[in-house]
């Protein structure tokens, strides 16, 4: 009897040693396939593609700035040397006498400045419009005699000088028209004027520059 049991117990002993064999490798494989990222099968994830930075444009040197000034002498989008756009004063205008038709009147295009290598300059194209002004003889009238300086003169004066600078300008001959005399010379024909409530010239003052 004791024989049987022993035997019994044997059996019982290697049968727990035979399961315990046959269980532990398929536990170990079941856990690494599950969680062990070692043993894991699959394939990495492909890095991030980041998009070229497009090729910054060149800007052409000939072209020039959209904001550049319109009186840019020098091409490099400051307006040259001149500095701001002068501004007329309230009731000031600036014209260039085109056309002299007697003491009593004269036709004159608006003067708009531009920038010259001498500074703001005012002048007109002469397929600007002209408009016809009265040249009253009560006109307080300076003729200008040098930079920033002034003579006060008649009616007489400044329309006779008006006359011989205009056909100065298109080249008259000095026999038929005597050439402007010092102190005064001519200097492109515009005038700074005023008018009075009835639309006649109350002021005109000659713009002087070389």
């Amino acid at each position: 009897m004791t024989s049987t049991r022993r035997a019994l117990t044997a059996l019982a002993l290697l049968a727990a040693l035979g399961g315990t064999t046959a269980c532990g490798p398929e536990e170990t494989a079941s856990a690494g396939a599950a969680g062990d990222p070692a043993v894991s099968t699959s394939a990495p994830a492909a890095p991030p593609t980041t998009a070229p930075a497009p090729a910054s444009a060149t800007p052409d040197p000939t072209t020039p700035p959209s904001d550049a000034p319109a009186d840019d002498v020098d091409g490099d989008g400051k307006g040259g040397d001149c500095g701001n756009r002068p501004a007329l004063p309230s009731g000031v205008l600036m014209v260039k006498v085109t056309l002299m038709r007697d003491a009593g009147g004269f036709e004159a295009a608006e003067a708009v400045p531009r920038c010259t290598p001498n500074d703001w300059i005012y002048g007109a194209e002469k397929e600007a419009p002209a408009k016809h002004y009265v040249l009253p003889e009560t006109v307080d009238a300076r003729l200008a005699n040098g930079p920033g300086t002034w003579k006060k003169v008649d009616h007489q004066q400044l329309a006779l000088h008006v006359d011989r600078c205009l056909f100065q300008e298109i080249g008259a001959p000095t026999d038929d028209y005597p050439e402007v005399e010092p102190p005064f010379s001519c200097s492109g024909n515009v005038y700074e004027i005023t008018l009075d409530p009835r639309g006649a010239v109350r002021t005109m003052k000659e713009i002087w520059h070389v």
